[in-house]
């Protein structure tokens, strides 16, 4: 099913860009030439090969971000097609309008993957849930994730309820898909994966990560036809994973580049922002600094490493310059830096 162009595709089509209905406006003289602008506003620009395309795996960064107020990023969000499938890692806001500024089609996801509950990698999942059922969705989506999971879901369902009750009134069929189902990814004692989805020569593995004091916290491995893909989700860089990153095709990990965010904490405390310079301080705690998560994917050898998660978000060439300075050092595989809408292809092996 996931292999064929499916009927009801989600199309970015419905809200016009105010810059074309005004030309659209002045040309109401002209019926051709209004007929025209109008038929190329609400084409259907939605990419089918994600869907048709089995012989890559693409990636999607639809988030590369974090909670900064003043980012220009999405929260964390990427996505996996493999195999006919589409795969959703975390979700945080903004999640639904870069997905669909990549023409993502996005009625036949089924698949979101949470790393843990932090705000930003699920303040957009509400939103996913119901925006794909609006766009005619017809196959159930499940949310693994961590415990607590069940009841995230559950309250999006409740908080969604009468929005999904007078929609499914209107016109959007399928009210029973209006909400996700659970899926809670639970380990047995000592063990540090486990696989969590087996379906169409697509796997998923669920790895333990760092991020205490947040735990359980997941990254997740997903491989097909050879090829390995592995999302860290937020995490120090820790041993605890390494068997996940060993010998990845790509490994899409979150990055803070510890000078910069001591050089900001400085600047903030002479301004007399103490505690905001402790909160930024703060950060290096649990996420992964770029020096020592480079050494890492050297040691595992990751063939590409693809930083995400951008902690202080580099905006400009010279903050990208200095944000992964020093890290071809220490690591020899192709090193990238993540922006939204980013998109890679990786050629998967003959069946």
């Amino acid at each position: 099913m996931h292999a064929q162009v499916p009927r009801h595709a989600s199309r970015s089509r419905h809200l016009l860009p105010a810059g074309l209905l005004l030309v659209t406006a002045l040309l109401g003289g002209c019926d051709k030439l209004q007929e025209t602008a109008m038929d190329y506003i609400v084409k259907d620009r939605t990419d089918y090969t994600l869907l048709t395309d089995k012989q890559h795996i693409r990636v999607i960064l639809c988030g590369t971000g974090t909670p900064q107020v003043n980012s220009p990023r999405g929260q964390a969000c990427t996505l996996v097609a493999a195999g006919g499938q589409l795969f959703l890692f975390d979700a945080g806001e903004n999640a639904m309008r870069n997905l669909e500024n990549s023409h993502v089609p996005l009625s036949e996801l089924s698949s979101v993957f949470i790393t843990h509950l932090h705000s930003d990698h699920i303040s957009g999942l509400g939103g996913v849930i119901n925006y794909t059922w609006v766009n005619r969705r017809e196959v159930p989506l499940t949310v693994y994730g961590p415990l607590g999971t069940a009841g995230l879901v559950k309250g999006l369902e409740q908080a969604y309820a009468d929005d999904a009750r007078f929609r499914s009134s209107h016109f959007v069929p399928h009210p029973e898909l209006a909400f996700a189902r659970a899926q809670t990814i639970l380990f047995n004692t000592g063990v540090e994966s486990v696989r969590v989805y087996d379906k169409s020569g697509v796997t998923v593995d669920a790895y333990r990560v760092d991020h205490r004091p947040v735990d359980p916290a997941l990254g997740y491995l997903l491989s097909y036809r050879g090829k390995k893909v592995f999302i860290s989700g937020d995490t120090r860089v820790s041993d605890i994973y390494l068997p996940a990153l060993q010998d990845a095709d790509l490994v899409v990990h979150e990055a803070i580049n510890r000078q910069l965010v001591e050089d900001a904490a400085a600047a903030l405390r002479r301004q007399g922002m103490t505690v905001e310079a402790e909160r930024a301080l703060r950060t290096l705690e649990y996420h992964s600094d770029t020096l020592e998560l480079a050494a890492l994917a050297e040691r595992a050898k990751v063939k590409h490493l693809l930083l995400t998660h951008l902690i202080p978000s580099p905006d400009n060439f010279v903050t990208r310059w200095l944000y992964v300075r020093g890290m071809a050092d220490k690591y020899h595989g192709q090193l990238s830096l993540g922006e939204d809408g980013m998109q890679l292809s990786l050629p998967a092996a003959q069946p």
